[in-house]
Protein backbone atom coordinates (compact mmCIF):
# COMPACT_ATOMS: atom_id res chain seq x y z
CA UNK A 1 0.00 0.00 0.00
CA UNK A 2 2.68 2.42 1.06
CA UNK A 3 4.62 1.77 -2.41
CA UNK A 4 1.27 2.28 -4.55
CA UNK A 5 0.40 5.73 -2.22
CA UNK A 6 4.24 7.01 -3.47
CA UNK A 7 4.16 6.06 -6.85
CA UNK A 8 0.43 7.86 -6.55
CA UNK A 9 2.27 11.31 -5.38
CA UNK A 10 4.68 10.80 -7.87
CA UNK A 11 2.10 10.53 -10.70
CA UNK A 12 0.49 14.03 -9.57
CA UNK A 13 3.57 15.85 -9.18
CA UNK A 14 4.83 14.57 -12.66
CA UNK A 15 1.56 15.60 -14.38
CA UNK A 16 1.43 18.86 -12.27
CA UNK A 17 4.75 19.62 -13.96
CA UNK A 18 3.84 18.83 -16.89
CA UNK A 19 0.77 20.84 -16.58
CA UNK A 20 2.56 24.01 -15.72
CA UNK A 21 5.24 23.50 -18.36
CA UNK A 22 3.15 23.10 -20.99
CA UNK A 23 1.42 26.15 -19.85
CA UNK A 24 4.38 27.92 -19.37
CA UNK A 25 5.59 27.28 -22.91
CA UNK A 26 2.94 28.54 -24.41
CA UNK A 27 2.89 31.92 -22.99
CA UNK A 28 4.21 35.22 -24.08
CA UNK A 29 6.90 35.70 -21.38
CA UNK A 30 8.65 32.44 -22.71
CA UNK A 31 8.28 33.48 -26.08
CA UNK A 32 10.24 36.23 -25.61
CA UNK A 33 12.61 35.36 -22.85
CA UNK A 34 13.14 31.87 -23.65
CA UNK A 35 13.93 31.33 -20.07
CA UNK A 36 13.82 28.24 -18.14
CA UNK A 37 10.43 27.41 -16.26
CA UNK A 38 12.74 26.51 -12.98
CA UNK A 39 14.64 29.27 -13.27
CA UNK A 40 11.45 31.86 -12.99
CA UNK A 41 10.18 29.83 -10.56
CA UNK A 42 13.42 30.07 -7.86
CA UNK A 43 13.48 34.03 -9.13
CA UNK A 44 11.16 35.77 -7.30
CA UNK A 45 11.68 38.63 -9.09
CA UNK A 46 11.04 36.59 -12.71
CA UNK A 47 8.44 34.58 -11.44
CA UNK A 48 6.38 38.15 -10.64
CA UNK A 49 7.38 39.94 -13.93
CA UNK A 50 5.62 35.83 -15.23
CA UNK A 51 2.53 36.24 -13.00
CA UNK A 52 2.28 40.01 -14.23
CA UNK A 53 2.59 39.09 -17.70
CA UNK A 54 0.14 36.07 -17.87
CA UNK A 55 -2.64 38.60 -16.63
CA UNK A 56 -1.93 40.73 -19.22
CA UNK A 57 -1.91 38.07 -22.28
CA UNK A 58 -5.43 37.23 -20.60
CA UNK A 59 -7.06 40.28 -20.37
CA UNK A 60 -5.54 42.95 -22.68
CA UNK A 61 -6.69 43.91 -26.17
CA UNK A 62 -5.61 40.85 -28.42
CA UNK A 63 -3.79 43.34 -30.55
CA UNK A 64 -1.65 44.14 -27.32
CA UNK A 65 2.41 43.40 -27.66
CA UNK A 66 4.42 42.70 -23.98
CA UNK A 67 8.07 43.51 -24.09
CA UNK A 68 10.39 42.32 -20.88
CA UNK A 69 13.92 43.05 -19.59
CA UNK A 70 14.22 45.85 -22.21
CA UNK A 71 17.46 48.22 -21.96
CA UNK A 72 16.95 51.73 -22.79
CA UNK A 73 19.88 54.34 -23.30
CA UNK A 74 19.07 57.40 -20.90
CA UNK A 75 19.33 60.60 -22.97
CA UNK A 76 22.58 62.72 -23.10
CA UNK A 77 24.49 59.93 -20.47
CA UNK A 78 26.42 56.63 -20.87
CA UNK A 79 23.83 54.54 -18.57
CA UNK A 80 21.23 52.46 -19.40
CA UNK A 81 18.10 52.12 -17.18
CA UNK A 82 15.83 48.46 -17.88
CA UNK A 83 12.63 48.10 -18.01
CA UNK A 84 10.31 45.27 -15.93
CA UNK A 85 7.50 44.98 -18.26
CA UNK A 86 5.90 46.82 -20.59
CA UNK A 87 2.73 46.32 -23.24
CA UNK A 88 1.58 48.39 -25.88
CA UNK A 89 -2.12 48.65 -26.96
CA UNK A 90 -4.18 51.16 -28.62
CA UNK A 91 -4.88 52.93 -25.22
CA UNK A 92 -1.17 53.73 -24.67
CA UNK A 93 2.03 52.60 -23.54
CA UNK A 94 2.12 50.75 -19.81
CA UNK A 95 5.27 50.91 -18.38
CA UNK A 96 5.07 48.29 -15.03
CA UNK A 97 7.54 47.74 -12.73
CA UNK A 98 7.27 44.54 -10.63
CA UNK A 99 7.52 44.69 -7.24
CA UNK A 100 6.94 40.96 -5.82
CA UNK A 101 7.32 41.76 -2.28
CA UNK A 102 5.69 40.73 0.95
CA UNK A 103 5.08 42.40 3.89
CA UNK A 104 3.34 46.13 4.82
CA UNK A 105 4.43 48.66 2.29
CA UNK A 106 4.04 52.34 2.93
CA UNK A 107 5.22 55.27 0.97
CA UNK A 108 4.32 58.07 -1.25
CA UNK A 109 5.58 60.09 -4.60
CA UNK A 110 7.31 62.59 -2.93
CA UNK A 111 9.72 60.54 -0.63
CA UNK A 112 12.85 59.28 -1.92
CA UNK A 113 12.16 55.89 -0.31
CA UNK A 114 9.62 53.68 0.70
CA UNK A 115 9.14 51.01 3.36
CA UNK A 116 9.08 47.39 3.40
CA UNK A 117 7.73 46.43 7.33
CA UNK A 118 7.67 42.34 8.07
CA UNK A 119 5.46 40.57 10.14
CA UNK A 120 8.43 40.35 12.69
CA UNK A 121 8.82 44.19 12.37
CA UNK A 122 11.76 44.36 10.62
CA UNK A 123 11.92 47.30 7.67
CA UNK A 124 13.87 47.39 5.06
CA UNK A 125 13.90 50.68 2.58
CA UNK A 126 13.72 50.59 -1.07
CA UNK A 127 13.91 53.00 -3.67
CA UNK A 128 10.57 55.11 -4.67
CA UNK A 129 9.12 52.80 -7.60
CA UNK A 130 7.24 55.63 -8.16
CA UNK A 131 10.13 57.41 -9.27
CA UNK A 132 12.08 54.07 -10.17
CA UNK A 133 9.27 54.17 -12.88
CA UNK A 134 9.83 57.27 -14.39
CA UNK A 135 13.09 57.42 -14.86
CA UNK A 136 12.01 54.74 -16.99
CA UNK A 137 9.71 56.29 -19.19
CA UNK A 138 12.28 59.61 -19.64
CA UNK A 139 14.03 57.28 -21.33
CA UNK A 140 11.37 55.62 -23.58
CA UNK A 141 10.27 58.63 -24.43
CA UNK A 142 13.27 60.39 -25.29
CA UNK A 143 13.99 56.78 -27.40
CA UNK A 144 10.82 56.72 -29.40
CA UNK A 145 10.09 60.69 -29.76
CA UNK A 146 6.65 60.36 -28.18
CA UNK A 147 4.17 62.77 -25.55
CA UNK A 148 3.83 62.30 -22.23
CA UNK A 149 0.28 61.11 -22.75
CA UNK A 150 0.58 57.79 -24.42
CA UNK A 151 2.57 56.40 -21.15
CA UNK A 152 0.93 54.60 -17.89
CA UNK A 153 3.22 54.24 -15.20
CA UNK A 154 2.06 51.45 -13.66
CA UNK A 155 3.72 49.79 -10.12
CA UNK A 156 2.62 46.34 -9.63
CA UNK A 157 3.07 44.31 -6.56
CA UNK A 158 2.34 41.06 -5.43
CA UNK A 159 -0.71 39.67 -3.80
CA UNK A 160 1.35 38.83 -0.91
CA UNK A 161 1.84 42.44 0.37
CA UNK A 162 -0.51 45.47 2.17
CA UNK A 163 -0.75 48.46 1.11
CA UNK A 164 -0.80 49.80 4.04
CA UNK A 165 -0.16 53.53 3.34
CA UNK A 166 0.75 54.52 0.16
CA UNK A 167 -0.60 58.02 -1.84
CA UNK A 168 -0.63 58.72 -5.17
CA UNK A 169 -1.97 61.92 -6.85
CA UNK A 170 -0.71 61.97 -10.21
CA UNK A 171 -2.97 61.35 -13.13
CA UNK A 172 -1.34 58.77 -14.75
CA UNK A 173 0.66 56.76 -12.40
CA UNK A 174 -1.21 53.74 -10.58
CA UNK A 175 -0.20 51.63 -7.79
CA UNK A 176 -1.74 48.34 -7.40
CA UNK A 177 -1.72 44.42 -6.43
CA UNK A 178 -1.10 42.08 -8.80
CA UNK A 179 -4.56 40.75 -7.67
CA UNK A 180 -6.31 43.63 -9.20
CA UNK A 181 -4.50 43.57 -12.37
CA UNK A 182 -7.51 42.00 -14.29
CA UNK A 183 -10.10 44.69 -13.11
CA UNK A 184 -6.83 47.81 -13.95
CA UNK A 185 -6.58 46.39 -17.72
CA UNK A 186 -10.44 45.99 -18.29
CA UNK A 187 -11.49 49.46 -17.04
CA UNK A 188 -9.43 50.98 -19.24
CA UNK A 189 -9.98 48.78 -21.97
CA UNK A 190 -13.76 50.50 -21.78
CA UNK A 191 -12.90 53.67 -20.57
CA UNK A 192 -9.58 54.98 -22.30
CA UNK A 193 -9.13 56.81 -25.48
CA UNK A 194 -7.59 55.30 -28.42
CA UNK A 195 -3.68 57.23 -28.64
CA UNK A 196 -2.59 54.05 -31.15
CA UNK A 197 -3.55 52.77 -34.24
CA UNK A 198 -2.10 48.92 -34.89
CA UNK A 199 0.33 50.38 -37.34
CA UNK A 200 1.62 52.24 -34.32
CA UNK A 201 1.63 49.20 -32.04
CA UNK A 202 3.89 47.09 -34.30
CA UNK A 203 6.13 50.03 -35.16
CA UNK A 204 7.03 51.04 -31.47
CA UNK A 205 7.00 47.52 -30.89
CA UNK A 206 9.77 46.71 -33.57
CA UNK A 207 11.89 49.36 -32.63
CA UNK A 208 11.92 48.24 -28.91
CA UNK A 209 12.29 45.03 -29.44
CA UNK A 210 15.84 44.81 -30.14
CA UNK A 211 16.29 46.74 -26.79
CA UNK A 212 15.72 42.95 -24.79
CA UNK A 213 18.85 41.77 -26.41
CA UNK A 214 21.67 44.31 -25.57
CA UNK A 215 24.60 42.48 -25.20
CA UNK A 216 26.20 41.13 -21.71
CA UNK A 217 28.27 43.94 -21.51
CA UNK A 218 25.63 46.61 -21.26
CA UNK A 219 23.92 44.46 -18.77
CA UNK A 220 26.98 44.44 -16.42
CA UNK A 221 27.54 47.97 -16.49
CA UNK A 222 23.78 48.71 -15.98
CA UNK A 223 24.08 46.42 -12.72
CA UNK A 224 26.81 48.28 -11.66
CA UNK A 225 25.67 51.58 -11.95
CA UNK A 226 22.88 50.56 -10.18
CA UNK A 227 24.83 48.73 -7.57
CA UNK A 228 26.54 52.22 -6.94
CA UNK A 229 23.72 54.33 -7.26
CA UNK A 230 21.53 52.59 -4.56
CA UNK A 231 23.74 50.87 -2.46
Amino acid sequence: MLIIFILTILTMAILIFYVKQKNYRASIYYALTHNKMLEVMFDKGKYGEYLTSRIIEKYALKSHKQLFNVYVPKKNSEEWTEVDLLYIDRTGLYVIESKNYSGWIFGNEAQHQWTQTMPNNKKFKFYNPIRQNATHIRAIQAFLGLPDEVFHSVIVFSERCVLKKVEVKSENVFVIKRENLKRFITTRNQSSKQVFTQSDIESIYKQLRPQMQVTEMVKAQHLQTVQQKYK
